[in-house]
Formats: C-alpha cells, structure tokens, sequence
C-alpha cells in the first residue's frame, strides 16, 4: 500500500487512534513507517509526561502501517508480542517522532523495531511481534 491508501485505512478502521488528529502517518514505504504523535491531555500520566500506553500505542500503530505498506494482506496481521524500553520521558506537546521497520517480513510472524524520539532525544525502542495472516485467510477492504 502507498502512504495515500494507508492513511485512508487507518483512519477509517481505527478512529479511536486517529480520528484526534494528535497521531498522524507521516511516511510509509517498503517496511518503514514514521508517525508523529502530539501529546496532549488524554496522552498523559500523573506528573504531566507522556504516558507508556501512548507510547505503545504510537508503536503499534507504526508497526502496523509498515506492514501494510508492504502488502494489503498485512491488513488480517495482528500484534502478538510488543516489548518496549522506556528511556526518557516525553514532555506534552513536544512532537514525537516513531520510525517502525519491518526487520523480518515473514509468512507467519513479521518482526518490526521501532524508535521514538522528541528532537535527537531518544525515548523508546520497542520491538514488536506480528501474526501474519493464513494464505487462506479474506482480506477484508
């Protein structure tokens, strides 16, 4: 899928993650993906820092947009392990930036790394886990 088409299938299929315009698919080609997320209120934890499940949701969604831009059928995969390092905390309102690449696109499993930074300050590395869909398996549209 180009960027165009997997813009338009996220924001279709996953409302909750980005129909608030606060995480954005900025780039998604051959195995790579950059979101951008803008933290804001619903993205914080006690202490006003970005919180791990914002994090983990922005690599998520990055994983899976460089799947997709792999192949359409990378739509039926599904995350089956996420692994992430905090490093730094992420401050509200400063953009962060997650590059997701796909470092093994398998019949079965995809293994995906991934790296969010706020400026040139790293904040997480994540690796993550996909189930790829059975041959036999509908792609749904």
């Amino acid at each position: 899928m180009h960027l165009p088409d997997v813009q338009d299938y996220l924001a279709r299929e996953f409302p909750q993650v980005f129909g608030s315009g606060h995480i954005v698919v900025e780039a998604a080609h051959d195995g790579v993906a950059t979101l951008v997320l803008t933290p804001g209120d619903p993205h914080l934890r006690p202490g006003g820092i970005v919180s791990g499940p914002a994090l983990m949701t922005l690599a998520d969604a990055a994983a899976y947009a460089a799947l997709l831009s792999l192949t359409a059928e990378a739509k039926m995969a599904v995350t089956t392990n996420l692994n992430i390092s905090f490093l730094r905390a992420g401050a509200p309102g400063a953009p962060i930036r997650l590059v997701a690449t796909v470092v093994k696109p398998g019949r079965r499993l995809s293994v995906i790394v991934a790296e969010a930074f706020a400026g040139d300050a790293l904040l997480a590395h994540c690796t993550m886990t996909y189930a790829m869909p059975a041959a036999d398996v509908a792609v749904v549209s």
